[in-house]
């Protein structure tokens, strides 16, 4: 009895170190984003962090159609995240829907984890406007699994909103100067 034992450790062992490493990298699908809105300068500004290796799957699948991500040329890769974020992350004023520009993206190769932090169109707020946000980013790829903890400031109307968005519930929408029920 003892030796099936031992070859049962010794096959559940194996098959352990024989998976890929992907299984084993991060069970959880999660972003998170800070939207901030800046009175003085009339414009929104976005910071993410997103799972680098989650990103570039999405990203590839997404935006590049399977083509080689390390084909991309440096010059060419901040296109490819603003094209993504205008495809998956619209944040409307008045159903205008801004346009991101990337400020700049930090690898932190370590922690596995991209912060990319973007710029908005010029948006001039004034009350009884629309603000709505819907952030579906990576929905496609890992589907109901993914969450996205987005947080929208607005501090000249005091809002200052947390959302996990899931594919069912992705959008959050203020109209500014009334209070959110």
């Amino acid at each position: 009895m003892r030796t099936g034992y031992s070859w049962q450790s010794l096959i559940a062992v194996l098959v352990v170190a024989l998976l890929p490493q992907v299984v084993w990298a991060h069970p959880l699908k999660l972003s998170a984003s800070m939207i901030e809105h800046d009175a003085t300068r009339n414009t929104f500004k976005m910071e993410c962090k997103v799972f680098i290796d989650d990103f570039q799957l999405s990203l590839v699948n997404s935006i590049l159609k399977d083509r080689d991500p390390n084909s991309v040329k440096q010059e060419d890769r901040a296109g490819l995240v603003e094209q993504y974020f205008q495809k998956f992350y619209s944040v409307r004023h008045n159903g205008r829907q801004l346009i991101w520009k990337v400020h700049r993206i930090v690898p932190l190769y370590r922690e596995n984890v991209l912060v990319i932090q973007l710029q908005g169109a010029s948006s001039k707020l004034k009350r009884g406007d629309k603000v709505t946000v819907e952030n579906t980013i990576m929905f496609p790829d890992f589907g109901s699994t993914q969450t996205n903890r987005t947080v929208l400031l607005i501090p000249s109307f005091k809002i200052d909103h947390g959302h996990a968005a899931t594919m069912h519930d992705y959008t959050m929408t203020h109209v500014l100067g009334e209070r959110k029920r």
